[in-house]
C-alpha cells in the first residue's frame, strides 16, 4: 500500500517536469516545483515509516517532558533541551523502534500514567513540532473561541435515559476480541474499518453524514476514523469527540501480541459509539459541524491525533471544542465517578465541563474529582499543541485515584472490570451533554426520530 502511494507520488513529480515553461509557465513551474518538493517530503516520510515498521532498530525521535527523560537513561540518547510555548521543560531524544514498549512500560510503572511522548520519524519533524507549538494559546486563553453556554436541555435531557450499558458492553467485547488493535498489525486496520462501518450504519444513510479513514505517514497501515455530521447553520465551527482505537501490550510481541485493550481504549470507542447511536436515532441535526474520531497509533506517540490536529491547523479549521474519551470503564466503589484532567487543556473548557457535569450528572448522584496526567498523556494533548481548546474527563479509577492497573497487558479485559460497562454509561451521558450543549440543535427542520431504544 505504501509503495503504491509512493509510486503515484513520484509519477506526479515526473509529469510536472514534462510540462512546458513559457512566459506564464515560469509561475506555474515554481508552483510545480513547490508541489514536487512537498511530494518528495511525503515520500521520504513514507519511506521512513516503512523502515520503522520493518526495522526494530530504526531511529524514532521523541518529544517528552524532562521528568520523563530523566527516568530513561538506558532507553534514549542524544537529549536536547527544549521548551514549548508555555515554557514547560521538554527533551528531544532519539531511541530505537523496539524500545517504545519499554519506554511506555517505564512511564506506566514510575509515573503511574499512560502516554508521555510525541513520536516522529525524523528529528527535523520533531523540532518543527516544538517550534510550532501553540499550547500557551490553547491552555491559557482568557476566552474560548465561542461562548460556552448551557441552554439546550430540551435536546439533552431526553437523551440521557436512552444510554444502554448493553450496547457499550457489546462494543467493548467486539473490540477486545481482536488479537490486538496494534497500529502496525492487520488487526489494527480491521478494527478501524469495523468502527467506520458501525458508525456509518448508525447514520442510516443520512446525506449530512460522511466518514473517512484518515491515513498518517507514521501510523503504518492503521488509519484513524473520522465521522462528520455537517452543521446546518454554523458549519465552519467544529466540535470534536474522540478516543484512540489502538491497543498495546507493553510486554511486547510485535504484530502478534495479545492486547485486548478493553479499558484502554475500547471503552472510549464504545462510549463514542453509544453517543452517536442516540443522537442519530433521535433525528438530531446540529447547528455546528460535529466530528467523531477514533485515533490511530496513540499508544506509540499520539501519532494519529497529532496528524489530524495538525491537518486541521494547516487548513485553518475553526475547531471550537474537543473532548477526549480515553479509559472510561474502571472505577472502584469508593472512588468518584470521573476526574477532570486539569493540565494540557483549555481553562474555559474545563470550567464549562464542570458546569456541564453539575447540571446534568450531579443531580443523578454522580460525583467528580480532579486529576493531572502529565505531558502528552492522551490525544487531547495533540489538539492543545495545535492551538485548539481541548478537555478530558478520565475514569474514576481506584480509591487512590489511579487508573485501571491492568492496562497494556493481556489482562485488560471486561472480566477484570466486573464484566460491566456501567461506568462507561456515565461517560456516554457526559458526552451527550457535551454534544448537545456545544454543537447545539439546529433551529431548522430536523429529521424524524427513530426509536433510540432499539439499539443498533
Amino acid at each position: 500500500m505504501i509503495m503504491r502511494r509512493l509510486a503515484s507520488i513520484f509519477a506526479v513529480g515526473v509529469l510536472a517536469f514534462a510540462m512546458p515553461c513559457g512566459a506564464q509557465g515560469l509561475r506555474q513551474q515554481a508552483n510545480r516545483d513547490a508541489a514536487d518538493a512537498h511530494a518528495r517530503r511525503h515520500a521520504e516520510s513514507d519511506l521512513t515509516s516503512l523502515r520503522l515498521e520493518r526495522d526494530p532498530t530504526a531511529a524514532v525521535h521523541l518529544v517528552m517532558s524532562r521528568r520523563t527523560y530523566e527516568q530513561m537513561p538506558d532507553l534514549v540518547r542524544g537529549g536536547l533541551a527544549k521548551r514549548d510555548s508555555t515554557g514547560a521543560a521538554l527533551m528531544l531524544v532519539e531511541t530505537q523502534a523496539r524500545q517504545l514498549s519499554r519506554i511506555s512500560e517505564r512511564i506506566h510503572q514510575r509515573e503511574r500514567r499512560c502516554g508521555g511522548y510525541f513520536a516522529f520519524a525524523s528529528r527535523a519533524d520533531a523540532e518543527a513540532f516544538i517550534r510550532a507549538d501553540l499550547s500557551q494559546q490553547a491552555k491559557n486563553s482568557p476566552a474560548a473561541k465561542i461562548r460556552y453556554t448551557i441552554d439546550n436541555a430540551t435536546t439533552v435531557a431526553p437523551w440521557l435515559d436512552q444510554v444502554q450499558h448493553a450496547n457499550i458492553h457489546a462494543t467493548i467485547t467486539h473490540l477486545s476480541n481482536y488479537q490486538n488493535r496494534y497500529y502496525a498489525s492487520s488487526y489494527g486496520r480491521q478494527s478501524a474499518e469495523w468502527i467506520q462501518s458501525t458508525w456509518m450504519a448508525l447514520a442510516a444513510g443520512r446525506s449530512d453524514v460522511t466518514s473517512e479513514l484518515f491515513a498518517c505517514a507514521t501510523c503504518s497501515t492503521q488509519p484513524s476514523v473520522i465521522l462528520t455530521i455537517r452543521g446546518r447553520e454554523i458549519p465552519n465551527e467544529v466540535v470534536v469527540l474522540g478516543g484512540h482505537l489502538d491497543s498495546i501490550n507493553i510486554s511486547g510481541g510485535g504484530v502478534g501480541q495479545r492486547a485486548p485493550g478493553a479499558d484502554d481504549d475500547a471503552s472510549g470507542i464504545a462510549t463514542l459509539t453509544e453517543i452517536l447511536r442516540i443522537a442519530m436515532a433521535s433525528g438530531w441535526k446540529p447547528r455546528r459541524t460535529v466530528k467523531f474520531m477514533g485515533y490511530a497509533a496513540e499508544e506509540v506517540g499520539l501519532r494519529g491525533s497529532n496528524a489530524i490536529a495538525q491537518a486541521h491547523r494547516a487548513a485553518s479549521a475553526n475547531v471550537v471544542a474537543v473532548l477526549q474519551f480515553d479509559m472510561t470503564n474502571y472505577r472502584a466503589s469508593s472512588s468518584v465517578d470521573m476526574r477532570l484532567v486539569t493540565d494540557y487543556s483549555n481553562l474555559p473548557l474545563q470550567t464549562f465541563l464542570n458546569t456541564l457535569f453539575d447540571t446534568y450528572l450531579a443531580p443523578r448522584g454522580l460525583t467528580r474529582g480532579l486529576d493531572t496526567c502529565g505531558y502528552a498523556c492522551s490525544d487531547h494533548a495533540s489538539w492543545t499543541s495545535a492551538g485548539y481548546p481541548a478537555g478530558f474527563f478520565f475514569e474514576g479509577g481506584g480509591a487512590d485515584g489511579r487508573a485501571f492497573p491492568l492496562i497494556h497487558s493481556t489482562s485488560d479485559t471486561l472480566a477484570n472490570m466486573g464484566n460491566s460497562a456501567q461506568n462507561s454509561g456515565k461517560f456516554a451521558m457526559l458526552g451527550l451533554a457535551f454534544l448537545g450543549e456545544t454543537a447545539k440543535t439546529s433551529g431548522l427542520n430536523t429529521l424524524p426520530a427513530r426509536a433510540a431504544a432499539s439499539g443498533r
